[in-house]
């Protein structure tokens, strides 16, 4: 029975990357292309498991080749460049239909479901990158340096007088606080600039309430007439604020939640 729920799994995991693919037009592969290159994966993992990776190398080396013969031929016929996404999408398909025998099913889903998101968001993602500006890319860098870099470097052991600090957990709220703004400022780039007053002021809490604040101060202050529309954000942020906590406590110290919810909500209201 095992075998046929692995087939079922595989053939609907396809499926999903298959749909997402014919809703794009690619040139190579779609709603039935790729649950078949799933399906060729789990039997070259089914077969593995009997005699060895060589199936799954075979079956790899079988469709990198169907890619690339198919890539060639397409380039041929047609003037224009294309972006190689389609084939990688066929590769982790099949990747994901030869782990699926013998891998955690759980963990397959999720890896399918991050492709389609991936493959799904290419216009948003591509809008957000053209609208970076330098000092965009830097505040990604320095994220990537303090979280990737810095922290695992960190020692995870107390120092100091009664054994209370320690360096990977402080950085490590440092990491989880400049991801959340970081995560409301990717949000707003990605927003139109016409966004209603609650959502400015929704990402602007996330960002920053203080820096939303002053921002908001200024452009009262050079047009009166929007100082209700300022005031309702920064309302709305410095509300915001009080969840960012909320957030950061049911992440790092969830037991303490109980306790923090009701002054923390307080606060809010």
């Amino acid at each position: 029975m095992e075998p046929f729920i692995t087939l079922g799994i595989s053939l609907g995991l396809g499926l999903l990357i298959g749909l997402q693919r014919k809703r794009t037009e690619a040139r190579f592969g779609g709603i039935r292309t790729f649950p078949l290159i799933s399906l060729f994966g789990t039997f070259c993992g089914l077969l593995a498991e009997g005699s060895g990776p060589w199936p799954i190398a075979a079956g790899i080396v079988a469709v990198f080749g169907t890619l690339a013969v198919a890539n060639w031929l397409n380039a041929q016929r047609e003037e224009r460049e294309h972006g190689q996404t389609t084939e990688i999408a066929a590769l982790l398909t099949f990747a994901i239909g030869a782990y699926l025998p013998t891998g955690d099913r759980p963990l397959a889903a999720v890896a399918a479901g991050l492709a389609v998101i991936l493959l799904h968001l290419k216009e948003p993602m591509h809008v957000f990158v053209r609208k970076m500006e330098p000092k965009d890319v830097a505040g990604v860098m320095q994220f990537v340096v303090i979280s990737l870099i810095i922290l695992p470097l960190l020692p995870n052991r107390a120092f100091g007088p009664w054994q209370v600090l320690n360096p990977f957990d402080i950085w490590r709220m440092v990491v989880l606080i400049v991801g959340l703004s970081l995560t409301g400022y990717v949000l707003y780039k990605l927003v139109d600039r016409t966004a209603s007053v609650a959502l400015c002021g929704i990402l602007g809490g996330l960002i920053s309430s203080t820096a939303t604040t002053v921002s908001y101060a200024r452009r009262a202050k050079l047009a009166p007439a929007a100082q209700t529309l300022a005031v309702a954000v920064i309302l709305i942020a410095s509300a915001v604020s009080y969840l960012r906590v909320l957030i950061e406590v049911a992440l790092i110290a969830p037991s303490n939640l109980r306790a923090l919810l009701p002054p923390l909500a307080l606060a809010l209201v």
